[in-house]
């Protein structure tokens, strides 16, 4: 009765949870799952011999922001600020702002908050917090830019499953190396275990690297609201440069790095066929059953990146916000592999895992459990080629 009612739950023992990164990033353990559902044990570092030469490679560049704040109250209490994305405005902008700025957060504690501004310890420039309706202004004294404020005051927001509190050496482990556009209140976990040394390596071998950006929202923590069907998709915002597109159309063969990267690249398919069928293009956000509303308009992947391509030609980027729900039965167009950690139960993540592997994926977690891997954000990861 429970798989009926939860069909995404599975037995994850207390022990298997990573509360901490390999001593490597290349450290983690691989399991790969063949298309006719073979597993093998493998390491990372099996990426180069795993992957065919001349395909692709694509991870999501974003970067977690310093998002967790400490404030005190007028009467002297603590209480704990998230930030989970500016409000009105893109994040990139809401970074660059002088005082004062808004963002939808969550405040730990906040029935405790009866009245008054909120102070930030040791801020140096009087830095303030009020409520904004549901959400929180921040001003300061003088020029300094609020991205500039949050990096030095904010702490990295680490999964709450760790229990622990970020230390100085999750500021670096759990950003990828290759993390470049701030907006994430979680990493993009499976791209944590690539170095530049490995990125080398697959490129020596003709293996082509890109990048996407999803920004990783708070949601991706939500546990599935009964069964997937009745789940409400949150939304994350996405951008896709031309030139990624472009490249994208030429690749016949493509490794796609993490679930975020996957939801980025299969939204952007069904945007650009909703799109040509004359109806709107990014400027609408992603609905969450767009797979079933609308008719794919093109033969593969490849043909919507090239056609998406010329049409940003001018703008130089694909930005649109995503709601896509992926569940069982849907077909993945863009990757012929997914590269992801092993995910929490009851997650849509293990929705897109199934979609891509199909039923099988039970099969692989007890094998990973009995193996001793390790799992969750710091934990190993997966090679799930593609299943029809």
């Amino acid at each position: 009765m429970q798989d009926a009612l939860r069909p995404f739950d599975y037995e994850l023992p207390e022990a298997c949870i990573a509360k901490h990164p390999p001593a490597r990033r290349e450290d983690a353990r691989l399991l790969h799952v063949s298309e006719s559902g073979t597993i093998a044990d493998r390491g990372v570092t099996d990426l180069v011999s795993l992957l065919p030469e001349g395909s692709g490679v694509w991870v999501n560049e974003t970067k977690v922001l310093h998002a967790r704040m400490m404030a005190r109250k007028p009467t002297g209490g603590i209480l704990e600020l998230l930030l989970l994305e500016p409000r009105d405005v893109p994040v990139e902008k809401a970074l660059l702002a002088s005082s004062p700025v808004v963002w939808n957060a969550m405040v730990g504690g906040a029935k405790k908050w009866k009245s008054g501004p909120l102070e930030v310890p040791d801020s140096g420039v009087d830095l303030q917090v009020e409520r904004e309706g549901e959400a929180l202004q921040f001003s300061w004294q003088g020029e300094v830019r609020f991205g500039d404020i949050l990096d030095r005051l904010g702490r990295i927001p680490l999964p709450p499953y760790m229990r622990r509190e970020a230390n100085a050496a999750d500021a670096d482990r759990y950003q990828t190396v290759f993390a470049r556009l701030p907006g994430s209140v979680a990493a993009p976990t499976a791209g944590l275990h690539l170095t530049p040394g490995l990125i080398a390596s697959l490129e020596a071998r003709g293996i082509h690297f890109g990048k996407v950006t999803l920004h990783v929202g708070v949601g991706t923590f939500k546990p599935l609201s009964g069964d997937a069907e009745g789940h409400v998709m949150h939304g994350e915002r996405c951008l896709i440069s031309q030139a990624s597109l472009s490249r994208l159309a030429e690749i016949e063969d493509l490794t796609v790095v993490g679930t975020t990267s996957l939801r980025t690249l299969e939204s952007a398919f069904w945007l650009a066929s909703r799109w040509k069928a004359g109806g709107p293009g990014p400027e609408t956000d992603v609905a969450q059953w767009i797979h079933r509303d609308v008719k794919p308009g093109f033969r593969d992947f490849r043909e919507a990146a090239g056609w998406l391509a010329d049409r940003v030609e001018v703008a130089g980027h694909l930005e649109f916000v995503t709601h896509l729900m992926v569940v069982p039965g849907y077909r993945v167009r863009s990757a012929s592999r997914l590269l992801t950690n092993f995910h929490m139960p009851n997650s849509t993540l293990l929705c897109i895992v199934e979609a891509m592997m199909g039923p099988g994926w039970r099969g692989a977690y007890a094998h990973a459990v009995e193996k001793g891997y390790r799992f969750l954000s710091y934990g190993d990861a997966c090679l799930l080629e593609r299943s029809e």
